[in-house]
């Protein structure tokens, strides 16, 4: 079965760089390593995945105190929104960021680019999902580059081991896209 078949794929656009590596970076250093603020991606998806982690409990202690649980609950809120605010002031770090579509799974990404990428190559990707500031620092290998009558290339790239705060952050921005393209489809059938 393609990959294409195996994982839901949306469109969304994201801060994106990559850095091309060797073979060996892959298996000799984290990804985080090779981009300036990924520990701050790396805070605010261990963030997000305590948020899920503690939501069953959340709601059995709203189901047991309801007030406790509503002061839980904006007690997050506010940890979720200093979280966004920090990563929002961040200053750039990364020349060669830029806001662009692309085609997500959570088994790898596709994206336009100026130049070509040969297949195979290796790749460290740095993901920064807005409006939410959720981000992924990822490797990845080129699955294929063809030429765009655009004059870009259009890149497709497999993640590279992912771990499972990189495969719940991808998840999680799938089905937060998802469910906003729901909400936009309803209000352009109520309007």
């Amino acid at each position: 079965m393609s990959e294409r078949r195996r994982y839901f794929r949306i469109d969304e656009y994201v801060e994106l760089t990559y850095k091309t590596v060797d073979r060996d970076t892959l298996d000799r250093v984290q990804p985080e390593s090779l981009f300036p603020d990924a520990g701050l991606l790396s805070l605010q998806a261990e963030l997000k995945k305590l948020d899920s982690e503690s939501a069953q409990l959340l709601f059995q202690i709203k189901d047991h105190d309801r007030r406790l649980g509503d002061y839980l609950h904006l007690l997050n809120r506010k940890i979720e929104l200093l979280s966004q605010q920090i990563m929002a002031s961040r200053e750039p770090t990364e020349t060669d960021a830029q806001r662009r579509e692309v085609n997500l799974s959570e088994g790898g990404v596709a994206f336009s680019n100026a130049t070509a990428l040969e297949e195979g190559q290796c790749l460290a990707l740095h993901l920064l999902f807005l409006p939410s500031y959720a981000g992924v620092v990822i490797f990845a290998q080129v699955a294929r580059c063809e030429p765009h009558r655009n004059g870009q290339f259009e890149i497709a790239a497999n993640f590279y081991q992912p771990t499972s705060t990189q495969k719940q952050v991808l998840s999680q921005q799938i089905m937060r896209a998802q469910m906003a393209d729901k909400r936009r489809r309803l209000e352009e059938k109520t309007s």
